[in-house]
């Protein structure tokens, strides 16, 4: 960890990718050793610590406000879904298409996450 660049600073170090990442990369999958960097960015990583799912649905304590949020990395795939349930949350009062209530805020204040296997 003394090694990692600080995560203050999201200018891009190069070097650490060519130093420290990509040979681990290349013993690991050796076909990774013919490929080389191109270009690169830095950025923060939004996810939702608790449990590594999104949060959906009303929150628990502020009226008239729903979420849709904590998705992480896996967001873009489901936007579709996450944005038709709140829409179907805020016009019906209730999900139609899909139930997803177990992504609702109730997991969070009582403490239950929601494991999932793949991840």
């Amino acid at each position: 960890q003394e090694e990692e660049p600080d995560p203050g600073d999201l200018s891009v170090d190069d070097n650490y990718f060519q130093e420290q990442v990509w040979p681990r990369l290349a013993r690991r999958v050796p076909a990774f050793s013919s490929l080389r960097l191109r270009s690169s960015w830095a950025g923060y990583y939004d996810h939702n610590a608790f449990d590594r799912n999104g949060v959906l649905g009303p929150h628990p304590k502020l009226e008239n406000l729903f979420l849709a949020a904590g998705f992480s990395g896996h967001g873009l795939q489901h936007a579709p879904a996450a944005g038709r349930a709140v829409a179907e949350l805020v016009v019906k009062g209730r999900y139609e298409s899909l139930d997803l209530r177990r992504l609702g805020w109730r997991r969070l204040v009582e403490g239950e996450p929601l494991e999932e296997d793949g991840v």
